[in-house]
């Protein structure tokens, strides 16, 4: 077993400073470990930081985004898109709001729907003759013609 596990580790030699030769040796006797697996402990742990980095700072970028964009569609006035709803809970609003579809305002105590994300992302609220037309399609097709 011993055999094979040596077959695949590799030695990686490398200069670094006296201090730092130093610094590692105290970790490894107040680990009680040799020094080589102090090193490959250290590099492991900096190679996962950086990798958890990477991925919350991706993950920080989309929600930036996604809140550039909303904060661009309420400064030009444009209506808010609502593809990432994926459902309405119904709510007595305690302060005002307003309609993402159709801009009625709607005072605090007023019956709303609150949009529900996967994601995180600014509170949306709809009207209640906003969610009739969802639920019933075909009166808005009828009401177009």
């Amino acid at each position: 077993m011993a055999a094979a596990r040596h077959r695949h580790e590799r030695w990686l030699h490398t200069r670094i400073s006296e201090d730092l030769e130093d610094a590692l040796k105290r970790e490894a006797r107040r680990q009680r470990s040799p020094v080589s697996l102090v090193v490959r402990n250290v590099l492991e742990s900096a190679l996962d930081m950086v990798e958890d980095i990477v991925e919350d700072s991706l993950h920080i970028a989309r929600r930036s985004r996604r809140f550039a964009r909303h904060v661009e569609r309420a400064a030009s006035g444009r209506p808010e898109t609502l593809d990432d709803i994926y459902g309405w809970q119904e709510l007595i609003l305690n302060r005002a709001a307003s309609c993402a579809k159709c801009a009625t305002a709607l005072a605090g105590g007023a019956r709303a729907y609150r949009g529900l994300r996967d994601e995180p992302g600014p509170p949306v609220f709809l009207c209640a003759g906003c969610v009739r037309r969802l639920r019933h399609p075909s009166t808005q097709k009828e009401e177009g013609a």
